[in-house]
C-alpha cells in the first residue's frame, strides 16, 4: 500500500502543478494532493514528505523548479509543460520544415495536446529512422532487435506510416520448400540430410543433423542443429542449404532435444563470427585500457597467457576483424600469424579510404610483449 499510496500522491502532485503555469505555493499544491491532508500527521512531517516527493520527482527527470520569492516570502514551485511533456510529432512533406507549416500543424484533441510544442519529421529524416532501425535490427541481437521495432511502431502512431523505401533488415532470401522441410523435419524431430555449401572449404557437402531450432541472425536465417558426424552443435545458413530430406512416413522422434538447450539463449549468445560450420580457429586478441567497450569486449573470450590478451574460436574470419577494428587502437589480433597479417592490412585499407590525419594518429605502438 505504502508504494501504491506514493504512487498516487506523485501523480496528484504533478497534475496540480502542470495547472498552475506560474506556480503554487505549497499549501496551494497541499490542496489539491489528498496525500499531503492528513488530518493525524504534523505539519513537519508532511513538509518533509513533500520535499521527499519533489526530490524523488527530480531524480526521475521531472523539472520542477523553485521559484525563490525576492521579498523573502514562500517560495513558490513551478513544472512547464514543455519540460515534462514529449513534444508532438508530426509528419512533413517538405524537405525543409517553414515554421508556418509547423503552426498549422493539428494536434490531437484533448487537455494539453494544444499546448505541447510540435517536432516535425521530414521525409528524409524518416528514411534515416528506418536506415538506422533496419542496421540495429540486422545486429542480431534479439533484444536490440525488439528495442527498434518498439520505437518505429511509436513513432508510426504519432506521425503515420514511415516511408517503405527498404525492408527492415537486409536479408538473403530463403527458399521457400527448403524452409517448410527443415520447419517439418524440426517438428516431427527427425534427422534431416541436406547438401551444404561451406564457404571456407569452398565445396559443398552432404550433412546429417538433428535440427534444434532455426534463428533468425545478423540477416540470415540459420539452422541450430546437432552434426551427427561432427558429434557437436552447429549453425547452418539456410540460404546455403539444398534438397533438404527426411523420412516424413516415420512415426517415432529419432531424437530428444536436450532439456537444458534454450534457443533464445543460444542465440542471444551467438557474435557474428560464431556462427556457422566452419572448424573454429583459436585467435588470441590483446586489450589496452580500460574503456567500457574493452571490458566488454574482455567478457567475450576466455583466458589467455597474460591477463591483457583473450582467446576466441572464430569460424568466420572477416566479422571477427572488422569487429577487432572497432576498437581504435585498443585491441590487436597476437595470433595466428596470418590473422595478424590479414587484420594489419584491413587496418591499413580502412586507413586509406577515410584518409583523416586523426585515425592515423590513433596508432600508436603495443607494448612489446603483445607485438
Amino acid at each position: 500500500m505504502a508504494a501504491a499510496d506514493k504512487l498516487t500522491r506523485w501523480l496528484d502532485l504533478l497534475s496540480a502543478l502542470l495547472r498552475r503555469h506560474h506556480g503554487a505555493v505549497f499549501a496551494d499544491l497541499r490542496r489539491d494532493v489528498p496525500g499531503y491532508l492528513a488530518g493525524d500527521v504534523d505539519e513537519q512531517s508532511v513538509m518533509r514528505t513533500f520535499e521527499r516527493d519533489k526530490d524523488e520527482l527530480r531524480a526521475f527527470g521531472v523539472a520542477i523548479e523553485t521559484l525563490a520569492d525576492s521579498d523573502g516570502g514562500e517560495s513558490r514551485y513551478r513544472l512547464l509543460p514543455n519540460a515534462f511533456y514529449l513534444p508532438f510529432l508530426a509528419l512533413c512533406e517538405s524537405r525543409i520544415v517553414p515554421a508556418l507549416e509547423v503552426r498549422t500543424i493539428a494536434r490531437p484533441q484533448g487537455i494539453g495536446y494544444q499546448s505541447l510544442p510540435v517536432l516535425a519529421i521530414t521525409p528524409d529524416e524518416c528514411l534515416t529512422l528506418r536506415r538506422a532501425a533496419a542496421r540495429v535490427r540486422a545486429l542480431g541481437n534479439p533484444m536490440l532487435d525488439a528495442d527498434a521495432a518498439a520505437a518505429i511502431a511509436k513513432l508510426e502512431r504519432d506521425v503515420g506510416l514511415l516511408p517503405i523505401t527498404e525492408p527492415l533488415t537486409a536479408s538473403v532470401k530463403v527458399q521457400t520448400t527448403t524452409f517448410e522441410v527443415l520447419g517439418d523435419a524440426l517438428s516431427a524431430r527427425q534427422r534431416v540430410t541436406f547438401g551444404y555449401a561451406s564457404m571456407g572449404r569452398n565445396r559443398t557437402s552432404m550433412r546429417t543433423v538433428e535440427p534444434y531450432g532455426l534463428v533468425f541472425l545478423t540477416g540470415h536465417w540459420y539452422l541450430v542443429a546437432h552434426d551427427a558426424d561432427q558429434q557437436a552443435l552447429r549453425q547452418f545458413r539456410v540460404n546455403r542449404i539444398s534438397k533438404p530430406k527426411y523420412n516424413a512416413t516415420k512415426k517415432q522422434p529419432d531424437y530428444v532435444i536436450p532439456a537444458t538447450f534454450d534457443l533464445e539463449a543460444h542465440a542471444a549468445s551467438r557474435q557474428a563470427w560464431e556462427l556457422g560450420d566452419e572448424e573454429a580457429v583459436s585467435v588470441v586478441v590483446a586489450f589496452r585500457g580500460e574503456s567500457g567497450q574493452v571490458l566488454q569486449g574482455m567478457q567475450l573470450g576466455e583466458a589467455a597467457s597474460l591477463p591483457s590478451q583473450r582467446q576466441f574460436r572464430v569460424r568466420r574470419r572477416d566479422p571477427f576483424l572488422r569487429w577487432v577494428l572497432t576498437f581504435g587502437g585498443d585491441a590487436s589480433i597476437v595470433s595466428p600469424d596470418e590473422w595478424r597479417v590479414g587484420w594489419r592490412a584491413l587496418l591499413q585499407d580502412t586507413l586509406v579510404a577515410h584518409r583523416t590525419a586523426p585515425a592515423t594518429a590513433q596508432l600508436t605502438p603495443y607494448p612489446t610483449e603483445v607485438a
